[in-house]
């Protein structure tokens, strides 16, 4: 699968910039999609963020470069990206469990992480209902905050929350009252992060509001909404029903390392659609070729 070699391109690329900037322009390029597309699929496959990956191997070679060589500490932890002795003395403490002063002078245990590499499982212990749809062109319209990629895992349940607490989400039900259209129910897209414009991303919280199809006429959005329009494309459209988030959670999780490896198919690049629905029901729409 080329999905399965572009990850571990991605892999080969870091581990040979574990000193040196690791560009997440280069790794969009590598992975063919979005750095944030990538970052989730590879938490969900690694069980670990990247940045937790890329953190925890360069601590790892710092630990050897402190044992087997004569530098100064303070010139090995700017090796791997640290600016201050106090910055990577903390995160060597917490990922050994010691100081990095006593590597040389004691005799301490220390802790490793491997390089990582991929490849195709065959697995499957549980069941995913899921349909494959040609679905037309359609629009979502809603309200978009522009995030730094780097945090959006921790911002995005922050915009639902503000949503709530400022009437917006009033303004979404209202709206779509008035757009019963699919994808259906409130959502939740992440749009941007590409190669070239990897820092920074929208995150759109909406409502479908056209779909290019006879007979659909457009649903005008309040003005202090915005619009992103999607090409015609092939999904594959996942039920994630039950408690939030860990019913979308065990989907994508499903979908990335049982799902996709033995399906045929691969990642299209387009923004990955969560839907949320009524009574604890949700759908995942992934856009594949």
């Amino acid at each position: 699968m080329k999905w399965v070699e572009r990850i571990n391109d991605v892999v080969n690329y870091v581990e040979d910039n574990l000193d040196k900037e690791i560009s997440y322009d280069k790794i969009s390029e590598l992975a063919v999609c979005s750095i944030y597309n990538f970052q989730r699929m590879f938490s969900y496959i690694a069980e670990k963020s990247l940045s937790e990956y890329i953190r925890n191997r360069r601590l790892t070679l710092a630990a050897f470069d402190i044992l087997n060589g004569k530098e100064n500490i303070i010139e090995i932890a700017m090796r791997y990206g640290y600016t201050s002795h106090d910055s990577f003395t903390r995160a060597f403490q917490k990922f050994h469990g010691v100081l990095p002063s006593k590597v040389r002078t004691d005799t301490v245990s220390l802790k490793s992480c491997p390089k990582i590499s991929f490849q195709i499982k065959i697995k499957g212990d549980s069941y995913m209902n899921y349909q494959i749809e040609e679905w037309p062109a359609f629009t979502v319209s809603g309200i978009r905050k522009r995030i730094i990629t780097d945090e959006a895992f921790k911002i995005i349940p922050q915009i639902w929350e503000t949503a709530r607490a400022n009437g917006t989400m009033q303004q979404l039900f209202e709206l779509l009252c008035k757009a019963d259209m699919r994808p259906a129910g409130l959502i939740g897209l992440s749009v941007g992060g590409q190669w070239g414009e990897s820092k920074e991303m929208d995150y759109y919280l909406g409502i479908t509001t056209h779909v290019e199809v006879d007979n659909c006429k457009k649903v005008n959005p309040p003005k202090n909404m915005e619009e992103f329009k999607f090409p015609k494309a092939k999904w594959a459209i996942f039920e994630a029903n039950g408690t939030l988030p860990e019913a979308v959670q065990s989907i994508y999780k499903k979908f990335y390392t049982e799902w996709l490896p033995n399906s045929g198919y691969e990642l299209d690049d387009l923004p990955v659609i969560e839907s949320y629905l009524q009574n604890d029901k949700q759908k995942v729409w992934i856009a594949i070729k």
